[in-house]
């Protein structure tokens, strides 16, 4: 079977990770180990039983010595991490991620007692460390760890689980990511990895949509009971460990990590839930444009004319960059770093980790950023959201290590921007109405995915993790039934999903690696909508507020932040303001389209 080669000008676009380790067998890595299980073992020695009652400049000397374990000690996992995505099939990655998973471990064991303490930092003692600059600097993080006092196990209890967690749900995730990695399938002739059959899905040709289609359906079939033992492990396993942390509900534990509460998600699940029609009106309209009967999951990401454009590396670059430049010069910088100093890692390989994403270090180091680039116009806009994570990363290295990244709910509002400032360049720079329509329609879809799809995600983990605890261990096919029933849900009578669409649950990784995640895409592309809506109404005067945002990283509860901009995510209507704009995507397409 032939391999596919198209070029792209991605092929060797690939990470210099030599500023972390110069190779698996560096033997910094080995001291690097040694010396922060070394220094954890220190930190607990010192401080083990005073944590929750040091005066302020004990505090704050005690809090600057974990910053700096914390951003020795996270180098070695990074670059293992990183080295795994590249290939997953290569066994030396494979060890190394092991190796360094299993000495984070170690490390833990011996950190267990701080969050335990921290949390029990009492009101009194609390005002008394905020009322001081140096140990206020910590306060959010102070605030967040005392919201978990009443899910804290035992010390005795609690470093049991670290032990163990090397073989546990991370051994679990791991090995679903490279039975994704390994899928692989012949299609017209070639043998491809998912994530190149997946782009098919976008072809002019309907038939050749379908053969995609049929060719993903069977190869994610072959393997799927066992993914399904995995997936129904870790199901199983958040169950338990929600029953001993008394968490009132599966999404509990994510929702106050996410620092929001159980009905502000399910406010925001209402509200989308409640507006599937906008959906359903647009695939109404794409029905006829595409000029047939019925439309199916091969059809759901097809082209309208003038919507698909190829394009190479160099031009996906100019395009990403200068509409960065366009809305700041020194966001401009910032993003062309990225290119130049080898932060990037381009093409699709063999073994290489499906998807995008960016990955922050510590604030002392720059992010990293993964595409799987196959030179469609689609995988510009993923560069411009990946890098737009990477431009809030290095935004907010001003902020301590604990404070660095922001809380899920507000992570995507930069990348949804980037997004947005991309797709208005591509737009005013096209003048053709039928070029226009077509690119808009790839936008609504885009943000279909984004919001609609990860809702209704959202509702298949709601479903499958009842199921799980009340029917005990699922068949891969009731979890297709499950994954069927909610999905079809966002398409009406607009779109049928055949019955060979419900195995498509088992590549998704986010149900496996964070359970409750995907709720957080539609929130933050709702937010970074009306984010972007107010800077076209504000213009520059706009940019320095927005950036300023980006700074503060996870320094501040998101609904406070949020309204240094201008805006009440706890208003009830601030959901529906978000979903307007999609629906007035919705009528633009339908006015074009005649």
């Amino acid at each position: 079977m032939a391999q596919a080669t198209t070029s792209t000008g991605a092929e060797s676009i690939r990470w210099d990770l030599t500023d972390l380790f110069a190779s698996p067998t560096d033997p910094e890595l080995d001291s690097a180990l040694a010396d922060a299980l070394e220094r954890a073992k220190a930190f607990e020695s010192e401080y083990k039983g005073k944590v929750a009652s040091l005066d302020p400049s004990g505090f704050a000397r005690m809090m600057a010595r974990l910053e700096e374990d914390q951003d020795l000690a996270v180098k070695p996992e990074i670059f293992a991490y990183l080295l795994h995505s590249q290939d997953t099939q290569n066994p030396a990655a494979g060890r190394l991620l092991a190796r360094v998973r299993e000495a984070a471990a170690e490390r833990g064991s011996h950190g267990v007692f701080f969050d335990l303490e921290l949390a029990q930092v009492t009101d009194e003692h609390a005002a008394e460390l905020f009322s001081n600059p140096e140990s206020a600097r910590y306060r959010h993080h102070i605030q967040e760890a005392r919201k978990f006092r009443p899910h804290q196990l035992s010390e005795p209890e609690e470093r049991v689980l670290t032990d163990y967690s090397p073989v546990g749900n991370g051994a679990w995730v791991r090995l679903f990511e490279e039975l994704c990695a390994s899928i692989r399938m012949e299609l017209d002739g070639r043998e491809v990895g998912l994530e190149q059959a997946l782009t098919q899905l976008r072809e002019p040709d309907r038939e050749a949509r379908r053969r995609a289609s049929v060719a993903i359906t069977g190869a994610l079939k072959q393997d799927i009971r066992t993914r399904s033992y995995v997936f129904n492990v870790i199901l199983q396993e958040k169950a338990i460990d929600d029953r001993m942390r008394h968490f009132p509900s599966w999404i509990s534990s994510r929702n106050l990590a996410n620092e929001t509460s159980d009905e502000a998600v399910q406010a925001l699940v209402e509200a989308v839930t409640g507006r599937y029609e906008t959906c359903v009106r647009y695939y109404r309209v794409k029905r006829r444009l595409l000029g047939v009967g019925e439309l199916h999951e091969w059809d759901r990401y097809a082209p309208v004319a003038g919507g698909s454009r190829d394009l190479t590396w160099d031009q996906s670059k100019e395009l990403v960059l200068g509409s960065y430049e366009r809305f700041s010069p020194k966001v401009g910088k910032l993003i062309e770093e990225f290119f130049a100093k080898g932060w990037i890692d381009a093409p699709v390989a063999p073994g290489k980790a499906g998807g995008a994403y960016c990955m922050p270090v510590t604030p002392k180091h720059h992010p990293y950023v993964m595409l799987n680039f196959t030179g469609k116009l689609r995988d510009a806009l993923v560069m411009a959201h990946e890098l737009g994570h990477g431009l809030h990363d290095r935004l907010a290295s001003t902020q301590n290590i604990f404070d660095y990244h922001p809380p899920l709910t507000l992570a995507e509002t930069a990348s949804v921007f980037g997004e947005a400032l991309t797709f208005d360049r591509i737009m005013a720079e096209e003048k053709d109405p039928k070029i226009r329509l077509g690119l808009l329609c790839n936008q609504c879809e885009d943000a279909f995915s984004t919001v609609f799809r990860q809702v209704a995600f959202n509702r298949f983990e709601d479903a499958i993790h009842t199921a799980r605890r009340t029917e005990g261990e699922l068949a891969p096919d009731q979890v297709g039934e499950i994954f069927q029933d909610k999905l079809q849900a966002m398409f009406g009578d607009a779109l049928t999903l055949t019955d060979e669409h419900k195995a498509w649950w088992s590549y998704v990784g986010h149900f496996i690696h964070t359970p409750g995640y995907v709720y957080a895409y539609a929130f933050g592309n709702l937010l970074a909508l009306s984010v972007y809506h107010r800077y076209l109404e504000r213009g520059p005067s706009f940019v320095d507020d927005y950036l300023d945002f980006l700074a503060a990283g996870g320094s501040t509860r998101p609904d406070q932040l949020v309204k240094r901009i201008g805006m009440d995510i706890t208003d009830p209507a601030f959901w529906d303001a978000g979903l307007n704009i999609l629906d007035g995507m919705v009528a633009e397409v339908e006015r074009l389209a005649g």
